[in-house]
């Protein structure tokens, strides 16, 4: 099965955590290391399904951030039967000022995430990709290739984050979202070059076999 990532807001995003690279690179820049307790527990927060966007559309930038980043991800939508329909391209973009602003109070991603999240081209069912997942991704930004790593190797398989993301609640719905979290050297934060996005960039998010989404860095809504 391969069709167009569907319309409408999803009934939830989740976003995991489970590419060990990337929290090893991230937290080393705000110069933390990696706690045990992530090598246990399989962890998420909630994004806003009322800032999905899809392939094409321009993504308005927080009016009152200067470190506007993307996060290449792998993501899953859940079918009627509670296990995963298929999976697409996920681009979890951050204001990283802002979320460091808002990590030190322990509550979580607030501002810093909920303004957007982009999902698409399509919705690709597992049985079109590789059985282990792993499949090349890229990211460019005008052109310019910025990351170019791999969507295998995570900590947590999908079995493990679909049943975290299932415990303790009435079960997952049909059309809810799980991201993978990003993966190595998936953001401008884990490159530590400061090269943030800018008004009128173009950002590409490719994974083989689902494609690219693609979205344009618009003005503040």
């Amino acid at each position: 099965m391969r069709r167009p990532f569907p319309d409408g807001p999803p009934p939830s995003i989740r976003d995991f955590f489970a590419f060990e690279e990337h929290v090893r690179n991230a937290r080393a820049n705000r110069g933390l290391e990696v706690p045990e307790a992530w090598y246990e527990l399989p962890v998420f927060y909630f994004s806003n399904p009322a800032a999905v966007y899809r392939n094409g559309d321009v993504v308005p930038r927080p009016a009152d951030t200067e470190m506007l980043d993307y996060e290449l991800e792998l993501a899953a939508v859940i079918g009627e039967d509670g296990g995963i329909e298929g999976f697409t391209v996920m681009n979890d973009w951050s204001a990283r000022d802002l979320q460091m602003k808002e990590l030190p109070v322990g509550l979580g991603p607030a501002k810093g995430k909920d303004f957007a999240t982009s999902l698409g081209p399509e919705l690709v069912s597992p049985d079109e990709l590789p059985a282990d997942l792993d499949m090349r991704a890229l990211c460019r930004v005008n052109g310019e290739v910025r990351t170019d790593s791999r969507t295998g190797g995570m900590q947590f398989g999908w079995d493990q984050i679909l049943a975290a993301a299932a415990r303790n609640t009435p079960g997952l719905r049909a059309g809810e979202v799980v991201g993978s979290g990003t993966v190595g050297s998936g953001c401008i934060l884990e490159h530590g070059d400061g090269r943030w996005l800018a008004e009128g960039d173009e950002v590409e998010l490719e994974i083989e076999g689902l494609g690219v989404l693609r979205n344009r860095v618009g003005p503040p809504a």
